[in-house]
């Protein structure tokens, strides 16, 4: 099962080359982090002047993670929307940084202390 201080390992390694501060100011203030895991199921992030939902509710726990504005931005930019890969100017997610994101949203997005055996 992967655990929520993987992702936040994995999210906090591609910003590492950033301004963390002026990154939350530009893309959403409060509303853009991943300090836990209950901010980051309800994060959002300002993009070219769009408002997106990182993890949409509707796509967690039921194998639909590469459907979340998280994992589709972090793999590339989304042309379509005219939406740039994340971290803007890299560095680029690795495959596996995004496989550790794509199976936690998949297994529930669950904190790390949430006991799945009950």
């Amino acid at each position: 099962m992967t655990t929520f201080a993987e992702v936040k390992n994995v999210l906090d390694t591609l910003a590492s080359t950033h301004d963390i501060v002026r990154m939350k100011q530009k893309h959403g203030g409060a509303a853009f982090n991943w300090d836990t895991a209950e901010n980051l199921r309800n994060a959002v992030a300002k993009i070219t002047g769009a408002t997106f939902r990182l993890i949409a509710p509707e796509f967690v726990g039921n194998g639909k993670a590469d459907n979340t504005y998280l994992v589709r931005l972090l793999s590339g930019p989304i042309d379509e929307e005219n939406l740039p890969q994340m971290p803007f100017r890299g560095p680029a997610a690795s495959n596996d940084q995004i496989k550790i994101v794509r199976n936690w949203i998949n297994e529930g997005a669950l904190d790390d202390n949430t006991d799945c055996t009950a």
